[in-house]
């Protein structure tokens, strides 16, 4: 004869019991859930910016002078020029931005 250990009996015995528990729930689990209402579907409305190609060039003109500037700092060179340069981008692309700004204002 083979000898049983109670543990292994005590765990299919509590394994047992969980199926039947399911069993018996499965039918008022199911009731409950078709008997309330869907929730609500909520949509997600995207906005879209349209680019501004004369922003997008002045912003790449301020990137392009801070470049220009940090290649100064390590090389050396024309640093004067270099933060004109970019005193001057960075004041066209304000402009740039203020006259959008003004531009989206008017149409709204």
């Amino acid at each position: 004869m083979m000898a049983v250990d109670p543990n292994e009996q005590l765990v299919v015995a509590q394994r047992a019991k969980a199926a039947r528990l399911a069993d018996a729930l499965a039918p008022l689990i199911e009731q409950h859930l078709l008997s309330e209402p869907a929730p609500p579907r909520v949509v997600e409305r995207r906005v879209l910016v349209t680019a501004d190609r004369l922003t997008i060039d002045a912003a790449r003109k301020v990137a392009e002078a801070v470049d220009m500037l940090d290649q100064t700092k390590f090389v050396g060179g024309r640093e004067v020029a270099a933060r004109q340069a970019l005193e001057r981008a960075a004041r066209s692309l304000r402009t740039q931005l203020k006259n959008r700004e003004a531009k989206h204002a008017r149409s709204k």
